[in-house]
């Protein structure tokens, strides 16, 4: 708790455009300790700001399960859970078992969770209670109910409920018959039914007591409605029943319900629908009949932050048509929409950006093209992307550059990216000195960060044609020349900061400097 103050101090910071204090008390809002709750990552979190904090996290020297670690609790609120799990999966950590579980259930992936079972992690004790009915019931349902069983074994919580809920699922006639069993041992039949013979076999159907009955139903859904000659029928017969069964209807597959004609209201509140429906598509199921439930159901709803969040990832993900005629009433009539586009990847992925430029520009007025394109500035102004920037987001800086500076570093570094050096200093002599000198160190930070270290160098030269005595500039110098293993000039600008900033520089790092610098001479002279 005593860090939430330095993160909540480092956020504001960043939106008064003060980076280097922003980094400053993010790093001290870190608790450097894995698995624990990050006020750091988390006040980040709440505003989406996943590209400040990759970035952050790309330059900052941290152990690397602790720097995995922090990626992965991005990964997993950006809703990218394989990232998130590709992120840990290799780290044995006991203290990042908690994540782990909680990556897996996202994921739904039931045999990895049995697998850290088996190596004795109580699985259920790191998940809230519906996500432990969940995953027993999943795995019931799927007739994994010895799985399920063997999770429940291992755990210290409350086993009879958990078994009470286990036996409780397992003797659901549903669950207990299967369509094989059904078919042969009750219908007297052992190839599927042709489509034309389906409605001969629902009168036998119809003549099996009640529980089979409705398992039969179910099952007859769930087995045929991926095969569109049966849709008819299907839609004649089975989906009323279930309709008039509403109980049945948790038994229906999420692609079932989406592939025959369900009466909307009988699927449950649009929200539900939807959280369903999202969680199965995040789980990884990109599913046609997923896409196009989900684009049907969005506009039904009101957009949350997760909602948002979502949306975003089926974008870069390439599965949402923002052409879609329902998708354009929503953001036009929802009027937190717009919050979607406020989002750095979706203006540097290469596959999307193009299409979600012109979508802005085309779709929204200027003023909410302004209140999209504002805050994306101040996370791009740290991030670590190559990328070149699209078109209509461009002229956006083009026309406001000497409003903020921060717009004028973006645009620069847009366009030096483009490789047209002359435009770049075309742009950096609209600047007062004082700002030429802050452009050229931004310059030399960006490129410093991809190691292209003689541009990064040439720039920091430049600002000290502007500036030859300031704390940056010499710290600029001093990473260059320490990664170049240029002894010589580390030394030179070390001595500049010891000798003007002492407070910048401690003695054991100048007495480092001085020792690498003289045994480089040393080398030096034994060669020769």
């Amino acid at each position: 708790m005593m860090k939430y103050p330095y993160a909540a101090a480092s956020h504001g910071a960043l939106k008064a455009g003060r980076h280097g204090r922003a980094l400053a008390l993010f790093q001290k809002g870190l608790t450097y300790r894995l698995g624990e709750s990050e006020p750091s990552i988390n006040v980040y979190l709440r505003f989406s700001q996943h590209a400040y904090l990759h970035s952050q996290l790309d330059m900052l020297d941290l152990a690397k399960d602790y720097k995995c670690y922090l990626r992965s609790l991005v990964y997993r609120h950006e809703k990218d859970y394989h990232a998130a799990w590709k992120t840990v999966e290799g780290i044995g950590d006991e203290r990042l078992i908690p994540l782990k579980v909680k990556i897996l259930c996202d994921m739904r992936e039931k045999d990895k969770l049995m697998a850290l079972s088996n190596e004795g992690v109580d699985v259920l004790s790191y998940l809230e209670l519906d996500r432990q009915k969940s995953l027993i019931t999943a795995m019931v349902r799927n007739h994994e109910t010895a799985m399920a069983r063997k999770i429940i074994d291992r755990t210290k919580l409350d086993r009879e409920r958990l078994y009470a809920l286990l036996d409780t699922e397992s003797y659901q006639p549903v669950i207990k018959y299967s369509w094989q069993s059904i078919k042969e041992e009750h219908l007297n039949v052992e190839a599927d039914p042709l489509p034309e013979d389906l409605p001969f076999l629902l009168e036998r159907v119809d003549m099996l007591e009640t529980s089979l009955q409705h398992a039969a139903y179910v099952h007859l859904i769930n087995h045929f409605h991926d095969r569109p000659q049966y849709h008819r029928i299907l839609n004649t017969h089975t989906v009323p029943f279930i309709e008039d069964n509403p109980d049945l209807l948790e038994y229906i597959t999420i692609e079932a319900r989406y592939s025959l004609k369900f009466k909307t209201e009988s699927l449950g509140p649009a929200t539900s629908q939807l959280d369903m429906l999202l969680g199965h598509y995040h789980s990884g199921n990109h599913s046609r009949t997923v896409t196009r439930a989900i684009h049907q159901i969005l506009p039904e709803v009101k957009l949350n932050d997760s909602y948002i969040r979502s949306i975003r990832k089926m974008v870069l993900d390439g599965n949402l048509d923002l052409y879609n005629e329902r998708l354009i009433h929503l953001f036009k009539e929802d009027k937190e929409a717009y919050k979607v586009f406020q989002y750095p990847a979706l203006f540097l992925n290469t596959s999307v950006n193009r299409a979600v430029d012109n979508y802005v520009h085309f779709h929204f007025p200027s003023r909410i093209r302004e209140r999209i394109f504002r805050p994306l500035v101040v996370e791009l102004v740290e991030s670590t992307e190559k990328t070149t920037l699209p078109r209509y987001f461009v002229n956006y800086l083009q026309r406001t550059r000497h409003k903020k500076l921060s717009n004028m570093y973006i645009l620069v570094r847009h366009t030096y990216r483009k490789g047209d050096r002359v435009q770049v200093e075309d742009y950096v002599r609209e600047l007062v000195p004082d700002k030429q000198f802050k452009l050229r160190l931004y310059l030399a930070k960006y490129l410093y960060g991809f190691n292209e270290l003689e541009d990064a160098l040439a720039e920091t030269k430049a600002a000290e044609r502007l500036n030859s005595q300031d704390a940056e500039l010499y710290q600029h110098f001093i990473k260059i020349y320490k990664r170049m293993g240029d002894t010589e000039n580390l030394l030179k600008y070390t001595v500049k900061m010891k000798t003007d900033y002492p407070k910048k520089l401690s003695d054991s790092e100048y007495e480092k400097v001085k020792a690498a610098h003289e045994n480089s001479n040393n080398d030096r002279t034994q060669s020769q």
